[in-house]
């Protein structure tokens, strides 16, 4: 789960919540300046899946030393990886590349944020996609993706959906950067801005229209800290749920939303 503060409490967010919203921004991704996702549904099914290994993980909060619930980026060691490769073979049923995809994905991760990543992990990993790339070779529509670059594409749509989900998630404040936004020029380097409560700007914009909400729901956690987990499961199995969501703004946006049935109209892909 990710933990968003919320007053005294937390509002903890499901880790296949927070990729709902990263297959939201997916599912807008896109326009005149940035590549959309091609082939469309193994991206956004890759997306949609690159969590879910978590799924059955979460019902049973624990309790870090700090007496917080274990998030995403405190469990502890060892355990990332086996939730990762959970979450490629749950992709493998929904196809080769999608697979390929989140496989490539976790890799990213443990290479990036893993104290000491496994060896035998990202080994076993490469030793994947090598056999779903000959594999994939053999389809034209996927051997074009390898030989053009859209595979490269593809990868870093994963990558910023997930870490741009995950920013609006904890509640990031002031500036961050996201660099390896593909562009139609080249790279470039992807900065969120928070300009007010759950309200977010992109530069360069990266999706269609001119603003984007949103949405996930999250289980509202009365207290950051608790004495004891059985404190924190009778918090958790008691909590209600409440909806959040998140406004995305193109430079030279206003922040204030239109109606609703022009919102809608900014939403379409």
């Amino acid at each position: 789960m990710i933990l968003y503060p919320a007053g005294d409490g937390w509002i903890a967010i499901r880790q296949s919540a927070h990729a709902l919203i990263s297959f939201q921004l997916a599912e807008h991704w896109g326009n005149r300046t940035t590549p959309r996702p091609a082939p469309r549904a193994e991206v956004l099914a890759a997306v949609l899946l690159h969590d879910a290994g978590w799924d059955g993980r979460e019902e049973t909060p624990r309790l870090a030393p700090s007496g917080a619930p274990v998030a995403f980026n405190s469990l502890p060691a060892g355990e990332h990886e086996e939730v990762w490769t959970a979450c490629v073979e749950r992709a493998a049923t929904r196809g080769r590349y999608v697979a390929y995809l989140v496989s490539h994905h976790v890799s990213h991760l443990a290479r990036t944020y893993s104290s000491s990543p496994s060896p035998e992990f990202l080994g076993q990993e490469e030793a994947r996609r090598a056999a779903l790339v000959e594999s994939l070779t053999e389809v034209p529509r996927y051997a074009d993706l390898f030989r053009t670059g859209g595979d490269a594409r593809n990868q870093a749509i994963l990558r910023l959906t997930d870490a741009l989900a995950v920013l609006l998630s904890v509640g990031a404040q002031g500036r961050a950067t996201l660099p390896g936004l593909p562009q139609r020029e080249g790279e470039a380097d992807l900065q969120v801005t928070c300009v007010g409560e759950r309200i977010y700007r992109l530069r360069p914009w990266p999706l269609a229209g001119r603003r984007l909400t949103v949405h996930a729901e999250g289980v509202r956690l009365p207290q950051r800290l608790f004495a004891s987990e059985a404190q924190l499961l009778q918090a958790w199995h008691t909590a209600q749920l409440v909806p959040l969501s998140w406004t995305l703004l193109a430079p030279g946006t206003p922040a204030a939303a239109g109606t609703a049935m022009e919102q809608e109209a900014e939403n379409e892909p």
